[in-house]
């Protein structure tokens, strides 16, 4: 009777969980994830969509964190905006005032 051969088990480490799986998937960084999933059914454990969850959320913080010193700029030039709108109105103001009272 012939022998079964043996076939290779192969178990990685997840680069997210840091646990040992044989059941993993490889993204196009070479990154390994563990993905438990029965068939028809969402999967019980899905690091990939962990993964990219949390760089997603990473590159919005940084960009909040960039929009803020902007949006404050902003504030500052509409204050010199209005301060200088009040300013030329002060000044009309005052010529106004010296015209109509000689002195």
């Amino acid at each position: 009777m012939r022998r079964k051969k043996a076939q290779p088990e192969v178990a990685i480490k997840c680069d997210y969980c840091g646990k040992i799986t044989d059941i993993f998937i490889v993204n196009a960084e070479h990154l390994k994830f563990c993905r438990h999933q029965y068939p028809g059914h969402e999967p019980i454990k899905d690091c990939h969509t962990d993964y990219v969850k949390e760089k997603k959320e990473q590159k919005e913080r940084l960009l909040s964190l960039k929009k803020e010193p902007l949006q404050k700029e902003e504030k500052v030039l509409t204050d010199k905006n209005s301060a200088l709108k009040k300013l030329a109105e002060l000044k009309q103001f005052l010529d106004k005032k010296k015209t109509n009272h000689p002195s």
